[in-house]
């Protein structure tokens, strides 16, 4: 079985991540996934935080291993949902669509793990600044793991990419 780094940060057992797909990777399919040993994440895309609470609680009922949340950034709801998954204490958050700076900091303090997806080089240094990150070998900033961000771009996510913790 492929171990890796990312394993051991997230609490998973296998380097997979489900992707967040707007309207169907939902509670259901991402406690699915997690239970499996991957990382199920649920999708926020452009729903109200009341549904993406609804969602989470849902994945907690089938499993109790770590679930995810992808926020679509340019999304009216971002406020709210980036409030929900504080509340409902999500072990990742994954973003997109958007510079997620603003709520940064309030996501590592509630100990949720921060795995924005970038576009740029320019947004992964960015993050790397934020927190000191990670974003595959091309684009290597400062390496902290125990802070909590990983960026992610360049297409670059394989479990080896990622540095070893102490």
């Amino acid at each position: 079985m492929i171990k890796s780094p990312i394993c051991e940060m997230l609490g998973i057992e296998y380097p997979v991540f489900q992707g967040g797909m707007a309207w169907i990777a939902d509670g259901k399919l991402a406690a699915a996934v997690s239970a499996g040993g991957g990382l199920g994440i649920i999708a926020a895309g452009n729903a109200p935080g009341d549904y993406v609470r609804q969602q989470i609680r849902t994945a907690r009922r089938i499993t109790d291993k770590p679930v995810g949340v992808n926020i679509m950034l340019l999304s009216p709801f971002a406020d709210e949902v980036a409030k929900v998954v504080i509340e409902e204490k999500v072990e990742v958050v994954t973003t997109g669509a958007g510079n997620p700076s603003k709520y940064i900091k309030e996501w590592l303090a509630a100990g949720i793990r921060v795995i924005p997806v970038v576009a740029s080089v320019a947004m992964a240094k960015l993050m790397t600044r934020l927190a000191a990150g990670y974003c595959g070998r091309r684009y290597c900033g400062r390496q902290r793991c125990g802070s909590g961000i990983y960026a992610r771009c360049a297409g670059r996510a394989d479990g080896d990419s990622f540095p070893q913790c102490q």
